[in-house]
Parts: structure tokens; sequence; C-alpha cells
């Protein structure tokens, strides 16, 4: 009771005051929405920051508790971002700004401190701290720029100018190698490397690579750059990539340079070799986890991501590969699906509408509307038996409705094009998309390989065109030959729909025929079968060719091939 007295009156002591009572503070916070948690904390920065008083210990103190403390959330945001592609955007959007605020601000009061200290260093009282301090800015600078690529965006420009002075300050004061840890449970680390690791993850913002794949690479750099030096001297034979601390951007590679006092350099044949190693040991069976990977390292996805990041980062005077065709600027409407379903339906009805009658042999081959009766009701009904009379003889799937994009230039490989957000937000890197190009008057099958945002309702894609003329399918697993029951030729129990697929021929001598199917339906010596051209074909599936969001291209062998008996009815 005399304790609650002698808080009668009493003003609430203000979180930003000391250590204290922002720790008492930041216990309080609803830590079960890291969305709320990271808002408030922001707001509690940014009154930091506006306060505008001079640097003191005491006040650092307050400043190392906020960002210490959230770290925790922060991670939460980032997992929830990277693990749901498929959000709303008003969610993605709330995660996206909430994140990238708090950077900002955090940024601004760390910011703000060391240029307190460039302009005093002898009257300032934390030019111990001054290491950390600068760490902490070089990697939330980096953050900053690495949030920014999982919208397939670029860093500001602004950044990269700051970030520069930052090691360039570092330099001067002789501590960009120190070793530090960032936060209290963090590993070691130096103000050289987290910059390097902002300047190398920088090269790979083509546009090609996902936001978790980004991610993935992020935790292999402290490994990956260990050894790497920034030179000031240039090595023409040596040095692989070089910046310019004046310009307001990341890295170039070396091809012709001019050794200036504002260019730093470094090479790569340590970092190749190291690539090298760990995937010929994830090769011979070696667990990721083991070789500093993480345990989100899942093969063969992770073999095939290092085989990328080391044609990234190929030293000079190894054979990279180039572009293989130049493109060509266009203005063309293709039209677009999206989808291995609905792409199958599109590529089945071009071929029906270009096809001769169908032969007796051909309409023995049940089709996808009678399966579906079957399975629903156990027999075919009427109405699919008279629509099947009616178009026996075109034997024409309807078409889905399509999107129209206008391409803005072309090569012999794909498309690009600048499009507007789409209101279900479909479009992913490894999307599978049907393409008809006005001029060629049937579908192709292409891939979504390259994003680029270039304002904030509007993005570029490139797509490359993996077939010209597809065949779609329907594979059936084998039947069982003790079938109790048939109706028309159909086994009514135990009936399993068909899977749909669209099947390439091999382009070229090094080539081989493949099929795209659903990524579920997939499963290496799993046997099928299909009917084509009057054969059924009995075929075994093989290794993964390559692996899409949602989709597989597998390679197969055929078993068996026979001509369809024709029935007389």
């Amino acid at each position: 009771m005399l304790k609650f007295l002698t808080t009668i009156g009493r003003k609430p002591i203000p979180p930003l005051t000391d250590a204290l009572s922002i720790t008492r503070w930041m216990e309080e916070l609803p830590m079960g929405d890291a969305v709320e948690t990271i808002e408030a904390v922001v707001k509690q920065i940014k009154e930091y920051c506006d306060q505008g008083l001079p640097t003191t210990k005491e006040r650092l103190a307050v400043l190392t508790v906020l960002d210490q403390g959230a770290q925790d959330a922060l991670e939460t945001l980032r997992d929830q971002y990277l693990q749901n592609p498929r959000m709303s955007r008003m969610m993605e959007s709330r995660l996206w700004n909430t994140v990238m605020l708090y950077y900002q601000e955090i940024l601004r009061a760390y910011h703000g401190h060391l240029m307190e200290y460039i302009g005093n260093p002898t009257g300032s009282r934390i030019g111990l701290s001054i290491p950390l301090l600068t760490a902490r800015a070089v990697n939330y600078f980096a953050l900053d720029a690495i949030w920014s690529y999982y919208r397939y965006t670029e860093a500001n420009p602004k950044l990269w100018k700051r970030l520069h002075n930052l090691y360039h300050f570092a330099e001067y004061e002789e501590f960009e190698r120190q070793p530090l840890k960032l936060y209290e449970e963090g590993v070691d680390t130096s103000i050289a490397e987290l910059y390097l690791q902002a300047l190398m993850l920088e090269t790979l913002n083509t546009g090609s690579l996902a936001p978790r794949q980004l991610y993935l690479i992020e935790r292999w750099l402290p490994m990956l750059v260990k050894g790497i030096q920034i030179a000031r001297e240039f090595k023409p034979t040596q040095h692989t990539f070089y910046l310019d601390l004046n310009e307001n951007r990341g890295a170039h590679r070396v091809r012709r340079v001019e050794p200036q006092e504002n260019l730093r350099y470094w090479d790569t044949y340590f970092l190749k070799e190291k690539l090298d190693n760990l995937r010929a040991q994830l090769t011979a069976g070696a667990l990721p986890a083991r070789l500093g990977l993480t345990e989100d390292c899942k093969l063969p996805t992770c073999l095939e991501l290092l085989e990328r990041i080391a044609y990234f980062w190929a030293p000079t005077g190894i054979k990279r590969v180039q572009r293989a065709f130049e493109r060509k600027h266009i203005m063309q409407s293709i039209e677009v699906v999206r989808g291995l379903n609905d792409i199958s339906l599109n590529v089945r009805a071009d071929y029906a509408r270009s096809a001769r009658p169908a032969t007796a042999a051909d309409a023995d081959d049940i089709s996808y509307a009678e399966m579906v009766d079957v399975h629903l009701y156990g027999f075919v009904t009427q109405r699919t038996q008279v629509k099947l009379g009616q178009g026996r003889t075109e034997k024409i799937e309807h078409a889905v409705s399509h999107e129209r994009w206008v391409m803005e230039n072309e090569s012999e490989g794909g498309y690009g094009a600048n499009i507007n957000d789409q209101a279900d937000d479909w479009v992913r890197l490894g999307k599978l998309v049907g393409l008809k190009p006005e001029k060629k008057g049937h579908w192709n099958v292409g891939v979504i390989r390259r994003m680029r945002r270039i304002s904030p309702h509007q993005q570029y894609v490139g797509i490359e065109v993996i077939a010209e003329r597809p065949m779609a399918l329907l594979l059936r697993a084998e039947k069982s030959e003790n079938r109790p029951l048939s109706i028309d030729g159909i086994d009514s129990v135990g009936f399993v729909m068909p899977i749909s697929a669209l099947y390439f021929k091999a382009a070229q001598a090094d080539q081989v025929d493949s099929l795209i199917l659903q990524s579920a339906e997939y499963a290496k010596g799993r046997e099928l079968w299909f009917n084509a051209k009057g054969f059924t074909y009995h075929i075994r599936l093989k290794q993964a060719v390559e692996r899409g969001d949602d989709w597989l291209r597998a390679s197969f062998d055929v078993l068996a091939k026979t001509a369809i008996k024709q029935s007389v009815r």
C-alpha cells in the first residue's frame, strides 16, 4: 500500500531515459506479434534520432538495448517473408515496409553517431565503440540492399556511396580488419568481411535468383569470403573484381582498368577452390550442414545453386559462358497462359484444330471427360456421351482464357516484357508459362528466368522458351489385371485420374526427350503409359532434368510400344 501511495502523482519514466528504462519497456512488448514489436521499436528509434542529443555512453547503451532486443523479431519477420512467397499483396507490403523502415531508422541512429565522431574525434566520449558502430552500420546498409533484392529491385544508389565512405573511414582509422562481434551471441567478423559480403551479393542481383536463394547465399557468404583481402594495389593477372569508392554503385568485373587511388580490388581464385571443394564433397555424399551450408541446403537444388554462383564469380582468365543469343528490340503482342494444366489445354486445342479427322484407333482413346464421369458417378453420363458424340471428329478441348503481354525484346532463346502487376500476383521465377506469339500462331512453352521491378506497379520479366512445339499427353498409372468391374472398358474400382503432361522432343543430338509433369507426380522409376497417334507407350521415368515452382521436367525410357486394337462397335 505504501509503495502504491509513493507512486501517486509521479510521471512515468520515459523509456529512452537510460538502459534500465528501455529494457523494462522492451520486456512489455507483444513478443507474440513480431510486426507490432518492430513497429513499436521503430517509433522509439525515431524519437531517439529526433532528440538530437549529444552522444554519450549512456545514450549509446539505450540504442544498443533497442537494437539487440529487436533481433529475434526481425529474424521472425524475415522468415515469414521468405517462407510465404504467395502471401497477399497487402500482407507482403506491410511486412516488407516494417522491416525496411527499421533498417532506415537504425541506420540513421548509427550513422548520426559516426558523423558526430568524425566531426569531433578528440571530444568524443565513445571512441572505443566506433569500430563496432561502424560494423553495425555497414551490416545494416547491406541488409537494406538485400531487402530490396527480395523485391527484385536495386539498392538505393545513395546507399552505396555511404557504404564506401564507411569502409574508407575504417581504412583511415586502420580498424577495417579488426575482429569483432556484431551482437553478444554473434560470430567473429570484421568490417572488411561485412563490406565484401555486401559487394559479392550485389553481383548476384540479376533478377534470376529467388529471395530464398539469395538468403541462403547470404548465410554462406561469411564462410566463403573468409580469407579474401581487399587490396589497394592492382594486379591485372590476379584480380577479378574492383570497386570505385567515389561511385554510387557496387562492384565491377575487372576488364580494362586504369589503377587509381580510389579503386579497391580483390580476386576470387580462393573462393572458386572453396566452391569446387564444396560441390565435390556434396556429390560424394557429405551432409550440407557439416560443410557449413546450413540445414536449409537441400539436394539437388543446393548443388545447382553452388554451380550458379560459381559461374557468376568465376575468376578473370577462366572461360565464362556469354549470352547465347543477342536480343532484338521488338513490340510484339503475345498471348500468355500459366500453369501446366492450362498450357496443356491450349496445346491440345492447337493440335485439334490442325489435326486430320480422328481415326477409329484415336476414337478408342478414353477421353478426359469420360474418366471424370466414371470417377464421380461410376459410369459415363448421357450428357457426356452426347457432347462427345457431337465433337468426336474434332475432339477439341476447351482452351482456357489467357493474358496478353507486349514483348519489349526477343532472341532465339526467349522474350522480355515489361508487365503491370497482376491482380492475383502470380508471376514468379521458375513459373511455367505458355506463349503464343502473334506471328507464329501456335503455343510454345517457356519458363520465367528473370525478374526486375522497374516501378512500384510494373516489372520486367525475362522468359526462356524451352519448347517450340510440345505435345500434350494424359499419363496413366499401370492398370491392375484383376478388375472386378468394368463399364464400357473403363475400370470403376480403384480409378486413378490421369496425369497431365507435356512431351518435348529433343532439339539437339546431345539432348534427350523429356516430359513436364507436376512435381508431386514424379518418382524416379515410376512406370506410366499414354496413347498417342494410334499407339500405347509404356514408359519409365528417369532422373529430373529441371525443377520449377510446382513442376518438374524428367527424362524417360520407353519400355514398350504397341498398336491400339480397334474396337468393333
